[in-house]
């Protein structure tokens, strides 16, 4: 029999049908359902029920007073502080006004006389103001700076805020939780006892009382208007060691309660399972909890209710996702946290996007002028946010009635444009003015706090009719919370002009506090198959299968800390609860829940940094199970260690191949799309022809054709990333744009290239890559000195060393040719093509003529990277990666001469015969190694070409020869820079 069914049956005997001023106070709003179901069923005739009350609920009634809202609590406050010192701001009053308040709280609930307290505290924080002895020797000297001050002189003003606020609350007739338990407990023999209302008052279910639940209690119990009726159990209450009758123990033994109504032995006589439960991670949980109930819910006729309960409250969520649409048969008896939802992320993306605006400078006519502009990052965060993207989907509606994609096209924009900041006026723009980009992206000013609260109206009206559309009751839920939230925030500042108060940071932390305290009430009725709940809530109620989730140490009990401004010597000296206390209250919950409980699986998380913890270790909990409770129950409760594995068992016969011998085998539709990537096509978009094999995919295949198959055959991209500061490919091709420019403007045509000009090009090339990055200051400035002493030397060095000998023929042009082969399908038409960044020609000493393809490298390039004299070598070393681009630019260019039998560039035309041809790299970060030239011979430019093209044809083949899937190289230096080193588990 449950607990409150005894209790049900305990009361109905002394009262049978007659209960109008009988009442029965409960720790829990939910006990107060179950109990209602509980005397229901005592009697076959209909009969009034008694008064059932939560406890808050019962002294709030009692004492007459109404409960403040914490918006009004906290300004009550600040009144009462800015009276006592009127140069506090209301940003450094959030700080610690919460904190304040819960300890106010507990000292009033704890009968905690305020004068020796904070007398207590005001010494203690006046012997902080003395160091003993200071670096230069002297003793006894006064420290103090305009922060120990203020930190001081609010210890020193506790007791008058304390005094104050009670009689500034009192005047209203409303108190806080705590005040209100105090006042009760001073009035009680006035407004309980000795009115005829109460006839009869019956307590049930609690285990710690604060002072004031204490002296209520013993006045009604000596009065005889009172009874405690007890839930206890043999094991902790006779066992001086047991933490979980800590509190009970005291009060059997002082006797003020009465007979002690009522002592079992449910937890060593109850036959009893318990399942402890390893599980990787915390959501993980949710998916085995899920899974424990089906089991039981199938495998028992008459399963019963389970409780599902929930150590860590933010698990909720996860829990009601996984039961999925199976399991309808649920109540969950716990508050669903606004700081746990989507809704919260967008406030948060928001506040932080309004933050972090940048000013920049523009002039015009009338003087300089600064333009807030939001930093891309938080831009993009927000448009990617869950509701802003349901949004699009289902609110912004063009007239065909398909979705208008502003807000991706938006992202697009930036990412492609590289648009690190962005104006209002921009963003506008790009949302095409749709209400939604105007209440996003309008610019809050910063002491109008009133103007940001209605920018959240307009906000959740634009998202509230998608909601409503969806169907999505815990979303559209959270919008009405926030609202009603939003509008106690406004009526509090607009009552006595409280608005000049608050800036938008100060905003933002009595927002974020208020939310931290606001949660979707979920009510139950109790009658479910399937409780879910938090610890807290199960007081008072039983269950016999019971399902506990994060039973880890820091949370099932709590870590050991008191958010607190009291201090524990001054809790000690006084008489409040200490983590101590807490640690006793929580472990008595525990082990009530398992008193009636026949089945039971704590779960557990194992992951090294689980909750925060050094590891994921097992609750003490869990260790006196195991060491204490089972070897006392003499067989009765039996303890077992199931293990969990996720995912279907694996098939013998295709069983999964190790990990390191990952491989892609080359399918039809691989072979389809091999072939028409490398035979290349006209595009009459971009009005040439690409695909092909180029020196970076060549280069892919054969140091890890896995890589070429992740690059070329599937195309994976890493996603575009706008960037505040420029990375080596930008850099680099920043550096290749301006010496296009200066070779095409200047050195092609036989003029000088002069220092300013190279200063000029560059500034102007970085002007136009980088439009809309900040350039003065950074990272960015320096990359742009570096990159200006690069190029005035390396045209310095240029003109020092080959004078007018060297001449630029081409730049930044694509090379191809075409290489007939036999694959696996067929022969085949391979395209081989190269962009080469320059064609030079240098006029020698001894009157000869080189051609000379030059490759631009802003990495440090050595001369043994580019000279690679066998081709055993090349082929076979997948670190010759820069000396294989080489050979493939030499062999592009000595087949067009061979073909045309000669060379064109522009208007000049080079014959073909005894021309020799060479390549090689500048390096900007190895000038002094001026052109590294590849010292590959071949012999004759036909000789080099025929030979290339043996060893090229052999390694097309290799890429179409089915029976050769896609590996991953066996040499990891290579895999050290990969993009896909993730993919591979490198």
């Amino acid at each position: 029999m449950s607990f409150l069914s005894q209790v049900a049956h305990h009361i109905f005997r002394n009262h049978q049908t007659r209960m109008d001023d009988v009442w029965v106070i409960v720790p829990t709003r939910r006990a107060v359902t179950t109990f209602q179901q509980h005397l229901s069923q005592q009697s076959d005739t209909p009969f009034l029920s008694p008064h059932v009350l939560a406890v808050d609920d019962f002294i709030m009634q009692s004492a007459g007073v109404l409960q403040i809202d914490p918006v009004s609590l906290l300004f009550e406050l600040f009144e009462v502080f800015k009276e006592i010192d009127d140069t506090l701001e209301f940003g450094r009053f959030l700080n610690w006004a919460s904190i304040l308040l819960t300890d106010f709280d507990r000292i009033d609930q704890y009968m905690i006389s305020p004068s020796e307290l904070f007398s207590y505290m005001t010494a203690a924080k006046a012997l902080e103001r003395w160091r003993l002895e200071l670096p230069d020797g002297r003793a006894g000297a006064k420290l103090e700076t305009v922060g120990t001050q203020r930190y001081f002189k609010l210890f020193e003003n506790l007791q008058t805020a304390y005094e104050a606020l009670h009689e500034r609350l009192l005047s209203k007739g409303w108190a806080y939780r705590g005040m209100a338990y105090r006042l009760l407990a001073n009035q009680v023999e006035d407004l309980v006892r000795d009115n005829p209302a109460y006839e009869k008052l019956y307590f049930v279910g609690f285990n710690a009382l604060s002072r004031s639940e204490e002296q209520i209690v013993k006045t009604l119990l000596k009065a005889q208007k009172a009874e405690m009726l007890w839930d206890t159990d043999a094991y902790y209450m006779q066992s001086k060691r047991q933490e979980a009758g800590k509190m009970l123990r005291n009060y059997k033994r002082d006797g003020w309660s009465g007979p002690w109504t009522w002592e079992e032995n449910g937890l060593t006589e109850t036959l009893k399972h318990i399942q402890v439960i390893g599980v990787p991670n915390a959501s993980m949980q949710a998916k085995v909890a899920s899974q424990l109930y089906r089991q039981h819910a199938d495998s028992e006729t008459d399963a019963g209710t389970t409780a599902l309960i929930l150590g860590d409250e933010t698990l909720l969520l996860p829990v009601l996702y996984s039961m999925g649409g199976s399991v309808t048969d649920l109540n969950v008896t716990m508050g669903l946290s606004l700081q746990n939802s989507h809704l919260f992320t967008l406030v948060d993306a928001l506040f932080e996007m309004q933050r972090t605006v940048a000013a920049f400078q523009k002039k015009d006519g009338s003087g300089t002028i600064y333009i807030p502009k939001f930093n891309h990052r938080h831009v993009v965060k927000v448009l990617n946010h869950p509701f802003i993207r349901q949004y699009e989907l289902s609110g912004l509606k063009s007239s065909a009635g398909s979705p208008n994609r502003v807000v991706q096209k938006a992202i697009n924009t930036i990412t492609t444009d590289n648009l690190v900041y962005l104006d209002e006026k921009q963003l506008l723009a790009m949302g095409e003015n749709s209400p939604l980009f105007q209440v996003l992206f309008r610019r809050w000013p910063d002491d109008k706090p009133l103007v940001v609260i209605h920018q959240f109206y307009a906000l959740i009206e634009v998202l509230r009719d998608v909601y409503t559309e969806q169907q999505d009751a815990i979303e559209t839920e959270y919008l009405y919370l926030f609202q009603n939230l939003l509008r106690q925030l406004e009526t509090t500042l607009e009552r006595e002009q409280r608005n000049e108060l608050v800036t938008i940071k100060s905003l933002k932390q009595f927002l974020y506090e208020l939310i931290r305290q606001t949660s979707i009430p979920f009510e139950s009725e109790g009658g479910s198959a399937l409780q879910v709940m938090g610890m807290l809530e199960t007081r008072a109620l039983d269950f016999e299968h019971l399902i506990i989730l994060s039973v880890n140490e820091g949370v099932l009990p709590q870590s050991r800390k008191l958010n607190s401004l009291i201090p524990f010597d001054a809790c000690v000296e006084v008489g409040l609860p200490t983590y101590q206390d807490q640690e006793s209250v929580m472990s008595y919950h525990f082990y009530r829940l398992l008193q009636r409980a026949k089945k039971v699986s704590l779960l557990y998380v194992t992951s090294a940094d689980a909750y925060g913890t050094s590891k994921g270790e097992k609750s003490r909990f869990i260790r006196q199970l195991e060491h204490e409770l089972v070897p006392a129950s003499g067989g009765n409760v039996t303890i077992s260690y199931p293990s969990v594995r996720f995912g279907k068992a694996a098939d013998q016969k295709s069983a999964l191949l190790p990990y390191d011998a990952l491989e892609i085998p080359k399918s039809d539709a691989i072979l389809a799309k091999l072939r028409e990537d490398l035979m290349g096509k006209f595009s009459s978009a971009k009005n040439r022809v690409f695909g092909g094999m180029y020196p970076t995919s060549l280069n892919n295949f054969m140091s890890c054709s896995l890589k070429y198959y992740f690059s070329r055959v599937i195309s994976m991209q890493e996603d575009d990333e706008v960037s505040d500061e420029m990375d080596a490919a930008e850099f680099g091709q920043w550096i290749h744009n301006t010496l296009e420019a200066l070779d095409q403007e200047y050195r092609m045509v036989g003029a000088e290239v002069t220092t300013e000009r190279v200063v000029e090009k560059l500034k102007l090339k970085y002007e136009e890559a980088f439009v809309n990055r900040v350039t003065e200051s950074g990272m960015n400035r320096l990359l742009y000195k570096v990159a200006e002493d690069l190029m005035v030397r390396f045209n310095a060095l240029q003109v020092e060393r080959y004078g007018k000998n060297l001449e630029v023929l081409q730049t930044e042009e694509e090379w191809d040719t075409e290489l007939e082969v036999e694959t696996a399908i067929g022969p085949l038409r391979i395209r081989i093509a190269g962009k080469i960044d320059r064609v030079e020609r240098l006029r020698q000493p001894d009157g000869t003529v080189l051609i000379r393809v030059a490759d631009y490298k802003t990495g440090k390039i050595e001369a043994r990277d580019a000279d690679v004299k066998t081709m055993e070598l090349l082929l076979t070393d997948a670190q010759k990666d820069k000396a294989r681009q080489l050979w493939l630019y030499q062999y592009l260019v000595y087949k067009k001469m061979l073909q045309n039998k000669g060379l064109q560039f522009g208007n000049e035309w080079i014959d073909g015969t005894n021309t020799r041809v060479v390549a090689g790299f500048y390096s900007f970060r190895n000038m002094e190694g001026g052109f590294m030239e590849n010292k590959l011979y071949l012999g004759t430019p036909e000789e080099f070409v025929v030979q290339t093209e043996v060893h090229l044809r052999k390694i097309i083949t290799d890429l179409f020869d089915p029976g050769q899937p896609f590996q991953k190289t066996s040499d990891k230096k290579i895999c050290e820079w990969c993009d896909y080193r993730k993919l591979c588990g490198r």
